[in-house]
């Protein structure tokens, strides 16, 4: 007897969450479709005060769905960006997401947006970053993570790009992780032969490199089976060249070992 009622519980149970999960993933589906409206309007005007209150509403939304909505964390979001409107990238672990899109209140330099999303102990925070375009700060999207274990501990390596003009762009890879519900994002992972980073960022001329097919152009990469860092090395005139700095992963930190040309295989 007590074991049928215990049968017919958990049945019961089971159907009840199934249900609820069934709803919050709709929920979700709504409304991304509804961010892919907003972030379609801002696309469609031309006019410069519409396309930048288009572009606020659009960070407003989004900003405040992902603060009231731990669930978003998970959610692939797959056609906000197979449309291109918002980057995404999350953490090998699941554990850290960043969120970016242009704002499209730019010429040639773009204006980018970004959020953080974590979690720790159960609980999701959400950091909006905030960048002021009247003083040059023209921010920057996120292109892909790369996850990273060091004693046991998860660091994450972000990779971003700043466009700001058709010839003048640049790219980084940023350290983070997660202490104590907070994020670190200025840990210190790389080393130099005379000092400690938390981002080592390459500034290019985008026509030295404009055949390549990739998109963005890819001068920071990450051999997760090397444990090795490239950076492509770029003269004073901005042109990229074959050769790479490299950090390789020793101990607590990506110390310089050197210059290279083209990668190890």
């Amino acid at each position: 007897m007590l074991k049928n009622l215990f049968v017919r519980y958990f049945f019961l149970l089971t159907v009840l969450l199934s249900g609820k999960v069934a709803a919050q993933s709709a929920t979700l589906a709504t409304k991304e479709n509804e961010l892919i409206s907003l972030y379609a309007k801002l696309l469609a005007h031309s006019d410069y005060d519409k396309t930048e209150q288009n572009a606020a509403k659009f960070a407003k939304e989004l900003s405040n769905y992902l603060k009231a909505n731990p669930s978003t964390l998970t959610y692939p979001f797959k056609k906000l960006t197979a449309k291109g409107y918002c980057f995404i990238n999350t953490s090998a672990d699941g554990k850290f997401r960043i969120y970016s899109w242009d704002t499209w209140t730019g010429g040639t330099m773009h204006f980018f947006n970004e959020i953080y999303q974590w979690s720790d102990n159960g609980k999701v925070f959400t950091k909006v970053l905030k960048y002021v375009a009247e003083e040059g700060d023209a921010g920057s999207y996120c292109s892909k993570m790369y996850t990273v274990s060091i004693n046991q501990k998860n660091y994450y390596l972000a990779i971003s790009n700043g466009i700001y003009s058709n010839r003048d762009v640049a790219q980084s890879i940023s350290a983070f992780t997660i202490e104590n519900g907070k994020l670190n994002d200025s840990v210190e992972l790389f080393k130099t032969r005379t000092e400690k980073l938390n981002s080592i960022r390459v500034e290019y001329n985008f026509f030295s490199v404009v055949d390549r097919p990739e998109r963005p152009v890819e001068l920071i990469s990450y051999d997760e089976k090397r444990k090795l860092v490239y950076v492509a090395v770029v003269d004073d005139q901005g042109t990229v060249s074959k050769r790479n700095l490299l950090y390789q992963l020793k101990g607590n930190y990506f110390e310089y070992i050197g210059i290279e040309t083209g990668k190890r295989k």
